[in-house]
């Protein structure tokens, strides 16, 4: 029984990483980077599934990076994702390999459901654009109230 637990294999299970990248790259660098983070996800036994390249963002808050004993705050950077699935042990390489990478600001490595997650964006066709504006042009206004309906309404709503 021992034997054939050894022999065992841990299934691959999918994961997501979702990273910032510093903004001190230019944009010309960027694909150089978004390939050492791939050729990382690789390095560690991983199968790409999907990925989105990095696009400039502003950050929510400050991120503090210290790299070659130097201190730089950044209020933006480059924010991208890749899934791919890969053994547990892979995972906890990739983990050491991002953390020693100086351009990346921050990443999360979280498993997932291979499953597209993305909600499709909805379309706006034609068609329905005319429908939304006839509905808006054949709506009735409704008529303001006048100070006095108002006062009333007040005064029923408020329970003595």
């Amino acid at each position: 029984m021992e034997n054939e637990l050894e022999n065992f294999a841990p299934l691959p299970r999918v994961y997501e990483v979702g990273f910032h990248i510093s903004p001190t790259i230019a944009e010309e660098d960027l694909g150089i980077r978004v390939t050492a983070v791939r050729d990382a996800v690789e390095a560690a036994g991983g199968r790409m599934i999907a990925d989105e390249y990095p696009k400039h963002i502003d950050l929510a808050y400050p991120i503090v990076k210290v790299s070659a004993n130097k201190r730089a705050t950044h209020h933006s950077a480059y924010f991208g994702w890749m899934k791919f699935d890969m053994e547990p042990k892979g995972a906890k390489v990739l983990d050491a390999t991002l953390k020693k990478d100086d351009y990346i600001l921050r990443f999360i490595l979280v498993q997932t459901v291979r499953e597209n997650t993305m909600a499709p964006k909805k379309v706006l066709t034609q068609k329905r654009a005319e429908e939304v504006v006839r509905t808006k042009e054949s709506a009735p206004e409704k008529p303001a109230m006048s100070e006095e309906e108002l006062d009333k309404t007040i005064e029923e709503l408020v329970i003595s």
